[in-house]
């Protein structure tokens, strides 16, 4: 009868065991197809150019089912050319070089992320003048049912304190550590980012274009826009 308990008592905790195990997400790589590429303290950048602008392309890193490329672009034209991030898209094919896509995936625009953290730095503004507010109406309620208490004494009337003050004063905290938070991300996207620009002729600029990931994929092509052609870097997905 020892034996069975034991046994069973050992199965039930190899069982707690393995549920609460987890394998570690796969990580996914991005490898240029061509073999000539520019390296940079272990990066490799695939380089191509068209009509004097040329493109330095490397790869990152995945993360938050996003693919991250750090982009070096100069303007080598006679011309200013307008570089926007929009436009930069990729189509996604599997090991048979079928197309996965049926459009261009678009790069993430950073306009519209720097707009949705400016709306919720604007909301986290609100809430921390309403904090303020219901924190000194708070604080009076608390002392009024403290006095309350404390001057009856009937023991049933303990229901009357309160602690609201405490509870504002922690969501106060909380939205002040995520307006920290929204700030650094909007600094980040603000200056590491590739954003809409007028690349005059003989400048260049580098920074950060970010896509939406598809770990399915067995090929990504990216497709580059200048003027009425395009410049296309394949890279080869492996996990």
């Amino acid at each position: 009868m020892k034996t069975k308990l034991a046994f069973s008592f050992i199965a039930f905790i190899a069982l707690i065991f393995f549920q609460s195990c987890s394998t570690p997400q796969a990580i996914i790589k991005l490898q240029p197809e061509r073999e000539e590429v520019k390296w940079l303290f272990g990066q490799s950048f695939v380089v191509d150019s068209l009509y004097g602008i040329i493109y330095e392309v490397g790869f990152n890193r995945t993360i938050n089912d996003q693919y991250w490329f750090d982009f070096h672009i100069t303007n080598r034209s006679n011309m200013p050319i307008l570089i926007d991030p929009v436009n930069f898209a990729y189509m996604a094919y599997d090991s048979l070089l079928n197309v996965k896509t049926p459009n261009p995936v678009q790069a993430i625009d950073p306009e519209e992320e720097l707009l949705a953290i400016d709306q919720e730095l604007s909301s986290n503004k609100a809430r921390a003048k309403n904090h303020l507010g219901i924190s000194i109406l708070a604080a009076g309620v608390d002392i009024a049912t403290g006095v309350a208490t404390l001057s009856d004494d009937n023991p049933h009337n303990d229901y009357l304190r309160t602690d609201m003050y405490g509870a504002v004063q922690a969501g106060a905290v909380e939205n002040a550590i995520e307006t920290d938070n929204l700030n650094v991300l909007r600094e980040e996207w603000a200056s590491s980012t590739i954003r809409r620009t007028t690349l005059e002729s003989n400048y260049s600029m580098h920074g950060k274009v970010f896509f939406k990931a598809l770990p399915s994929a067995s090929f990504i092509k990216l497709l580059l826009p200048v003027d009425d052609q395009q410049i296309e870097m394949t890279f080869k997905q492996v996990q």
